[in-house]
């Protein structure tokens, strides 16, 4: 298959979305992929891998972690979801989304080869296999994937050799639809992505979800290694402190990977110039601080009370005493709720808008109207539902306030970042 240009990838790549809606949440994820990677022949064997899951964090972890690998002279593989401007994000070499042209050639024979599958994968199926496919065929030394929903069903749970390290950052409550309502059900998801032998690498967390943890690693003669924040961060105190609060904890967590690593693989040491590099590595829609018409925008994609939470501290930190205007959209099935009392807390005015999209599905924002009168109940800010996008950013724009933040879901981000030159 000839795919020309990124447009014509999207086009190609439309009718497995479709799946995704269909097979969300039922436990034959696996059961649909492991042919696939048969049939490519089986490159996810072929990888030193370090698989990331959790609820917060774990994007910005793989990141970093990618980086630091770099910084140690290895070539790296990187595939990260939802992307935020570009379906390159997905699959990226040492630190690069692949160039249009060779992100075409390369899908167009990835395509032409699946045609042979019986059952077809979904999107997300497909991109996280063509991203396995892709690093083996370049030989990366290390492949560093993110899930993409929970871990145990997820797609990239095909990866089971017994030097594969993991991460899980921290756990809370999100898509309890289909990964649980209690935070043992969810941390059971989540360390599924654990297999015999690995390591496993984790900041302390609530006790319901170690005792999960404990359990699972216990079973599967997996080497649980604990740490503690504090303790990671004494010796780079200084160079982490003009980092967002919630970055330090993320990069603090890929370098005590790294630090394994490098005892187990022999890698080189870091200088401290190198390390200061990949923690001032600025991760796509995570506290993203652009100048533009007069006025500091930051993005954020917080879509839950942790991520929110998190993202405030942050902001605070490195605005103290500013009160910024908000512009917000929220994925339809969002829990919403807790963010209501943070947000009025926090900003001078609020405006909820709306986006409608397709990535692993099609994705559709809750209705301003509803989500408004919600925020408005609690009266403490002015709040204004805009449906048009554009005309609701211009309308943050327009305000006094010289810091703005744009916040609530990648996709939100994403269509405003494309559209006003932010990428």
């Amino acid at each position: 298959m000839t795919i020309k240009n990124f447009q014509e990838a999207e086009a190609a790549l439309l009718p497995y979305v479709p799946l995704v809606r269909q097979l969300t949440g039922q436990d034959t994820t696996l059961d649909r992929i492991q042919p696939l990677m048969e049939l490519l022949g089986n490159p996810q064997n072929k990888l030193k891998v370090i698989h990331i899951a959790g609820t917060s964090g774990k994007t910005s972890t793989a990141y970093y972690m990618a980086a630091l690998l770099q910084a140690g002279g290895k070539k790296v593989g990187l595939t990260v979801s939802p992307h935020v401007d570009s379906i390159t994000e997905r699959v990226q070499l040492n630190g690069q989304p692949l160039a249009e042209a060779l992100f075409c050639e390369e899908l167009g024979i990835f395509l032409d080869i699946i045609q042979q599958l019986s059952v077809p994968p979904s999107y997300f199926e497909l991109l996280c296999a063509f991203a396995i496919w892709f690093f083996e065929r370049q030989q990366v030394d290390y492949a560093v994937i993110e899930t993409g929903l929970g871990g145990l069903h997820d797609a990239t749970n095909v990866i089971s050799r017994p030097d594969k390290t993991c991460v899980i950052t921290d756990i809370g409550f999100d898509h309890t639809d289909v990964l649980g309502k209690s935070l043992a059900e969810i941390a059971g998801q989540k360390i599924g992505i654990v297999h015999d032998r690995n390591n496993v690498f984790m900041y302390r967390q609530d006790k319901e979800v170690m005792q999960v943890v404990e359990q699972w690693t216990m079973s599967h003669h997996a080497k649980l290694h604990v740490l503690s924040e504090a303790k990671e961060q004494l010796p780079y105190q200084e160079s982490l402190s003009s980092m967002p609060d919630y970055q330090r904890r993320n990069w603090l967590l890929a370098h005590s990977v790294y630090t394994y690593l490098q005892q187990r693989d022999g890698l080189k040491h870091l200088t401290s110039q190198a390390l200061h590099k990949t923690q001032h590595l600025q991760i796509p829609g995570r506290m993203d601080i652009r100048q533009f018409d007069g006025k500091t925008i930051v993005m954020d994609g917080a879509h839950n009370t942790q991520k929110m939470a998190a993202f405030v501290n942050s902001f605070r930190h490195l605005y103290p005493g500013v009160k910024p205007a908000i512009l917000l959209a929220l994925k339809d099935g969002k829990e919403y709720q807790t963010l209501v009392p943070i947000l009025t807390m926090f900003a001078t005015r609020l405006i909820v808008t709306t986006f409608k999209t397709s990535q692993d599905l099609p994705i559709q924002s809750m209705n301003a109207d509803k989500l408004a009168k919600k925020f408005s109940i609690a009266g403490t800010v002015p709040v204004a539902s805009v449906h048009d996008q554009r005309q609701a950013f211009q309308a943050l724009m327009s305000g006094p306030e010289k810091v703005v933040i744009v916040t609530g879901s990648f996709y939100l981000l994403g269509q405003i970042r494309n559209n006003e030159g932010l990428s």
